[in-house]
């Protein structure tokens, strides 16, 4: 898994020009499910720290490039363990003025326009919701 993806700082730096019209912080949140992940993973249990370490890179160097890009912008960089990939960010959205989501497809996927996290976010967010799709062929998720 890379630190961050061209796609995911597209996101984050709409969503940093929206928390600086609105004279507000910035809280990027990656939130992650180890059952998701435990055809993967389920050898390598005992490593469960270093795959959570490995998550945790995500939000902070993302959270690094946001200040060096908006250094007058207050930036935080979570990482949440979940059971809950959707709850997480829905229960966030109490306190949030608007969520900004990046929509993520596998290759070749066939199916719904929408993935389950992204469609619960629609229905259950306590905010507006502002999803940036992905273009392109490069589709994948590396997480």
């Amino acid at each position: 898994m890379s630190a961050t993806n061209e796609h995911d700082l597209d996101c984050v730096r709409y969503a940093a020009c929206e928390a600086g019209l609105r004279k507000a912080s910035l809280r990027l949140l990656h939130v992650w499910n180890l059952l998701e992940s435990v055809g993967n993973v389920v050898s390598m249990l005992d490593d469960v720290e270093e795959i959570s370490g490995r998550h945790a890179q995500r939000p902070t160097a993302m959270g690094s490039l946001s200040r060096e890009e908006f250094p007058d912008l207050t930036v935080h960089a979570d990482l949440e363990k979940s059971l809950s990939v959707a709850g997480v960010p829905a229960e966030a959205s109490q306190d949030t003025d608007l969520l900004v989501v990046g929509g993520r497809r596998s290759p070749g996927y066939i199916g719904r326009t929408l993935g389950h996290v992204t469609h619960n976010l629609l229905h259950h967010a306590r905010c507006p919701v502002l999803l940036i799709p992905r273009h392109g062929n490069d589709q994948g998720s590396e997480t």
